[in-house]
């Protein structure tokens, strides 16, 4: 199961990549894949499209809209796809980013963050972050100073293009200490919120 390679040995995972590069299909498909596989584990979710509604129902996962209903779940997977409105990445609420990380180890919890905007992943959330899912990602759109910005940097494999990472929309680049692994997540049709958006040129 890719998710119990994926917090194999880390709680705080942070998925980063470019506009439409298939990172809110990916979760979708990643907890798909978990619960076809028996996992159980209670799932929240933070920030997806509410076209996705009907899937949350199917797969067991529990919506939630605020910082606040996080309080006393324990040995739950936290997906949040909107990390940034949370503000756990804005240096002005640095107690919320700690208590936010206290909360997840002393819970026994674990959490994927995610947003569309590169630019969120700051030094102020990157110092919390454990592991780092890449998608397709440009150097030059991380922030200077930035933990994602140096593990870019640092990358040197075969998914390096001129400055970027290049990864088709199913794959998922897991950065570890041990070796570099590609999750494969294939599309799934009924999570794509953008595919029926109309073409306005």
């Amino acid at each position: 199961m890719s998710l119990k390679l994926i917090f194999k040995d880390v709680r705080i995972v942070a998925l980063a990549g470019i506009k439409n590069s298939g990172k809110s299909n990916n979760l979708l498909r990643l907890i798909t894949d978990y619960r076809l596989g028996g996992g159980t584990v209670p799932i929240y979710a933070y920030g997806f499209p509410k076209e996705t509604t009907k899937m949350f129902s199917a797969l067991e996962i529990q919506e939630i809209s605020s910082m606040s209903q996080m309080i006393n779940k324990k040995g739950c997977i936290f997906i949040l796809d909107e990390m940034q409105k949370l503000k756990i990445n804005d240096r002005r609420y640095k107690d919320t980013r700690d208590e936010f990380v206290d909360f997840i180890y002393h819970s026994n919890n674990y959490v994927i963050l995610s947003s569309p905007n590169i630019r969120e992943f700051n030094s102020v959330i990157g110092g919390v972050i454990e592991k780092w899912l890449l998608k397709s990602i440009r150097i030059d759109q991380c922030i200077n100073g930035s933990q994602l910005k140096k593990v870019v940097e640092a990358y040197k494999g075969r998914h390096k293009v001129l400055g970027s990472i290049d990864l088709p929309k199913s794959n998922i680049l897991v950065i570890n200490d041990d070796c570099e692994t590609v999750i494969r997540c294939e599309y799934l049709e009924e999570a794509d919120t953008k595919k029926k958006q109309e073409k306005l040129f």
